[in-house]
């Protein structure tokens, strides 16, 4: 018996090399599939001994063939530096070429790296492409990151519609991010109807666990409701999401230091960080800030500030603004008297109010 088993044994091991050798000859002679199977044996160490050197130089023999299994194989050794250097940029270009010739892994794996700018010049707009091309066939993370891009108004025009779309694919992968990002549609009451009912229900898995977004939206529905309490943790989460990043909490977070609702009311700490929020708030915050410097709100008069947030405010058509700029030059509070300054506040004021009743051919915007 037992030299039954050492005589079956031994065939077995001659066989396995004489076919190992074949497989070998095969390659050598420019077997496509021979290149890729030989590498696979040497990267795995299975049926001979392991050598990623050798397995590297049969996958890429084999890629520079067009097998696009190979190509993917070869841009994941040259992207670990595995028995070579690591080398993003070789690594890219593989990956890249599989993605062309319809490889699924590499396609998504080539929008990562154009988003993010590894092994290649950073593209939006490209990065955009292939993870259309992805999401098409619903790869969760391609759906996410479509609900993104129309989401933020990022390469394609700005769409609530098509992001809900899009993170409702993606969301009901149970992708946990998706979730959070669809909970805010429902409660920034831009382009959707606003509910708090939903927002609530998708956001719990991903406030537990802890996705940056999810403590913003989370902020956001305490503000939707009444009460003291609901304002401390308002306070509490949008304050966790700005430490995690979210900008979008800035704002509300300036809001509630103003208004003393959820904290303490702390005026110029709203208005520290009312100066960093983007010209979208101009309009609106530059004039509440020049109405207090100007009336020594909770700050001391200062005219200078005063007027620099008119300003501000007036050119992002703000019409009491430009009233009010309007009056500073005419009475010339803190700025020498100026009546044609005056008029030219006044008339851009009556222009924003009154858009129809003034010839499209002229502009009272100033550069």
């Amino acid at each position: 018996m037992k030299r039954t088993l050492i005589f079956f044994t031994l065939i077995l091991f001659f066989s396995h090399l004489g076919f190992s050798q074949n497989l070998e000859q095969k390659a050598k002679i420019g077997n496509v599939q021979s290149m890729f199977d030989l590498a696979k044996e040497y990267y795995s160490g299975v049926g001979r001994f392991q050598n990623k050197a050798n397995a590297l130089i049969w996958f890429e023999k084999a890629a520079n063939k067009n097998h696009i299994e190979s190509m993917y194989h070869t841009a994941q050794m040259y992207e670990k530096g595995e028995s070579t250097k690591v080398d993003l940029r070789k690594a890219f270009n593989y990956y890249l070429l599989a993605a062309e010739r319809g490889h699924f892994s590499s396609q998504l794996v080539v929008a990562k790296k154009l988003e993010k700018g590894e092994g290649v010049k950073k593209s939006d707009s490209r990065a955009y492409l292939w993870y259309r091309v992805c999401a098409e066939r619903e790869e969760t993370l391609a759906c996410r990151k479509m609900g993104d891009y129309f989401k933020e108004g990022k390469i394609v025009s700005k769409d609530h519609s098509q992001a809900k779309f899009w993170y409702e694919k993606a969301a009901q992968k149970n992708d946990i991010e998706a979730k959070s990002s669809l909970a805010y549609l429902y409660i920034v009451n831009e382009g959707l109807a606003p509910n708090v009912d939903k927002a609530k229900t998708l956001n719990k898995e991903p406030l537990l666990k802890q996705i940056p977004l999810s403590f913003f939206v989370e902020g956001m529905i305490n503000m939707s409701e009444s009460g003291d309490e609901n304002d401390k943790r308002a306070f509490q989460n949008l304050s966790k999401a700005k430490q995690m990043g979210i900008k979008q909490a800035d704002y509300h977070i300036a809001m509630l230091n103003y208004e003393g609702k959820g904290t303490q009311k702390n005026i110029l700490q709203a208005f520290k960080i009312m100066e960093t929020l983007p010209s979208e708030y101009d309009s609106e915050l530059g004039l509440l800030m020049a109405n207090a410097y100007k009336n020594g709100e909770g700050v001391k008069i200062d005219t200078i500030k005063a007027i620099e947030n008119y300003k501000k405010a007036a050119k992002a058509d703000n019409p009491e603004a430009c009233r009010s700029l309007s009056q500073i030059y005419k009475t010339g509070w803190g700025v020498k008297k100026n009546l044609k300054e005056a008029g030219f506040w006044q008339q851009k004021a009556f222009s924003i109010e009154n858009p129809k009743s003034i010839d499209k051919s002229k502009s009272t915007k100033r550069k």
